[in-house]
């Protein structure tokens, strides 16, 4: 069955005009970047899909959870969907690229079998 956060990620995401695989994508990004909604950045700063300001060099804080939704699905639409990457490994190489500056353990690297895992199990 699925949580609150993956229904509210999911429905706003439909509601963004994001088609069904698009919107469970989504949901797999958010699982797999805050840990299943355990990390830090998820439970203090309502950042539901890890999403950075690399000019300010931090990651991105919201006041409520549905402005961090909000966030995270004008993101992914207009940034990855709109621009036609529609598919986990397409969408890594810009939301997840390997040896980014915020990624000096290497974590990317685990970015595609992580969101895969997390999609595989929305059957």
């Amino acid at each position: 069955s699925y949580g609150v956060y993956e229904c509210a990620i999911y429905d706003a995401a439909i509601e963004n005009g994001l088609n069904e695989e698009q919107s469970k994508i989504a949901v797999a990004i958010s699982k797999h970047e805050t840990g299943n909604y355990t990390s830090p950045l998820f439970k203090n700063s309502n950042n539901v899909g890890g999403l950075y300001n690399s000019s300010a060099n931090k990651f991105f804080s919201y006041g409520t959870i549905d402005d961090g939704i909000d966030a995270y699905i004008q993101n992914l639409k207009k940034g990855y969907f709109d621009k036609g990457l529609n598919t986990i490994e397409d969408i890594q190489v810009k939301y997840a690229p390997l040896y980014a500056d915020n990624d000096p353990t290497g974590l990317n690297s685990n970015w595609v079998s992580g969101v895969t895992y997390f999609y595989n199990q929305m059957a």
